[in-house]
């Protein structure tokens, strides 16, 4: 009798696993339709340098990419994605955007797609996007709501679709509020569109855009990119709000005990923005994506398995060995990267990895940026899980057959399939840091396209102490 129920407790238990996966991010509509007059900005702030860091908000930002281009048929030089971006940045693709549709002579579209903190101005109520290098304490380091409003109303496009996975209340994923705050979530103004611009945005008033932490996503994200799957892309923004809004307020009185209401904004003088469709044509085919796995995932994964994710411009590489929550993100699908190992002794720290070139031909003139440089976006850099920052003298690099570790790895050359050792020395960590959440390495390659504002993003590397 045992033998019997043996089976079918094993299948109950694979297909319980099975649907508790997120599909959102593993199963990807592709459309045959491709739609090139469609122009994409998405920007995936997560890593704040002087605020708490946005959970899920770069997952936010890469899913919603590869659905751009696979569900909407979108090509990738059609979308702009940046990661951490500064004001400056931001301001720059805003202006790519201008440009874009100016020279489609008001034929193209676009979308613009933004994942991070918000914040209010306590005496004026505007609503600002605030940018990774900006102060919740100082809104004039943010990006107005009233300023982008302003200049999306005059591009030259009749139809511009935005979606905020933000809040402008002053409160965090985690509904904390930011330093800015005295406590006391704000009720920011709502600043007017033009009649060519929907803003979708993750909660109202004084809401928090809270996070499904199950779905590694923001709440507003996982349900419009599950609308957008369903739908294979064809979509009514009419079908989409309604869909979003009625799922986000029911789970998040369910997974976070609080009320989150998404809304929308639109002209007056736009009747018909409920017709409006993200993809012409539904998309009926299906591919699996496959995803960095957490620790639990992979226990029964060989060693050296790697999962490459060819869905985006960046590619990703799991390690296995016992750095399983280990994510790899480089930009170029030749350009491969493993940690091998993270070990701490005394206030030191050394990641040590292997660069490899799997193309078929050998790189040349590669040269790797420590810390210590007077151009700032040169400097490489890294962040703990206690939210410590590491950059100018505290971060060094080396070859593995040189001698000692110094700012700058000098030029080397990288054969074809023989992995090369490289090094990383952090001086001064904290003694209690556990992890090194996010380690940001700065490469010049001009064979690969690689350099200082495209570098290798490393997440989650566990440290080891003697």
């Amino acid at each position: 009798m045992k033998r019997l129920l043996f089976f079918p407790l094993s299948l109950f238990c694979c297909v319980a696993a099975m649907l508790a996966q997120n599909t959102v991010d593993t199963k990807i509509a592709v459309n045959s339709v491709q739609d090139d007059k469609t122009f994409v900005v998405i920007i995936s702030n997560e890593n704040y340098k002087h605020e708490e860091s946005v959970p899920f908000a770069r997952n936010d930002g890469e899913v919603f990419k590869v659905y751009c281009q696979k569900t909407l048929g979108i090509p990738d030089s059609n979308i702009r994605f940046l990661s951490d971006a500064t004001l400056n940045e931001m301001k720059f693709e805003l202006n790519w955007l201008d440009e874009a549709l100016k020279a489609y002579d008001g034929e193209a579209r676009a979308i613009i797609y933004y994942s991070g903190h918000g914040m209010p101005d306590e005496s004026s109520k505007e609503a600002y996007l605030l940018p990774v290098d900006g102060y919740s304490k100082l809104p004039s380091s943010g990006l107005s709501t009233k300023y982008l409003y302003d200049q999306l109303g005059k591009m030259h496009t009749p139809s511009i679709m935005v979606f905020l996975d933000a809040c402008f209340s002053g409160a965090k994923r985690d509904g904390k509020m930011l330093a800015s705050s005295r406590g006391v979530a704000i009720r920011a103004k709502e600043e007017p569109v033009g009649s060519n611009t929907i803003v979708f945005s993750a909660a109202q008033g004084d809401e928090t855009a809270y996070p499904y932490k199950s779905q590694n996503h923001g709440m507003f994200t996982y349900y419009v990119l599950d609308k957008i799957q369903q739908s294979g892309g064809a979509t009514t923004l009419g079908e989409l709000s309604d869909y979003v809004t009625k799922e986000v307020r029911r789970k998040s009185v369910v997974e976070n005990g609080k009320s989150q209401t998404p809304s929308i904004v639109f002209s007056s003088n736009n009747e018909n923005w409920r017709s409006w469709k993200l993809a012409s044509k539904a998309a009926k085919k299906y591919e699996d994506r496959i995803v960095a796995q957490t620790a639990q995932e992979s226990e029964s994964v060989p060693y050296n398995t790697a999962a490459v994710d060819q869905s985006t411009d960046a590619f990703h590489v799991q390690s296995t060995m016992s750095l399983n929550n280990v994510e790899v993100v480089t930009n170029h699908p030749d350009f491969m990267v493993k940690v091998t190992r993270c070990v701490a002794s005394e206030r030191s720290v050394i990641v040590d990895m292997t660069l490899t070139n799997n193309g078929s031909s050998a790189i040349t003139d590669v040269y790797g940026f420590g810390g210590h440089r007077d151009i700032e976006y040169e400097r490489s850099e890294a962040y703990d899980n206690e939210g410590n920052l590491y950059d100018d003298r505290h971060f060094k690099v080396k070859l593995a057959n040189r001698k000692e570790y110094d700012f700058g790895s000098g030029t080397f050359n990288i054969p074809v399939k023989v992995p090369i050792k490289y090094s990383v020395c952090l001086e001064e960590v904290s003694p209690t840091a556990e992890s090194i959440s996010r380690l940001t390495l700065k490469f010049r390659c001009d064979a690969w396209g690689i350099d200082e504002h495209k570098p290798v993003m490393i997440s989650n590397i566990p440290i080891t102490r003697k």
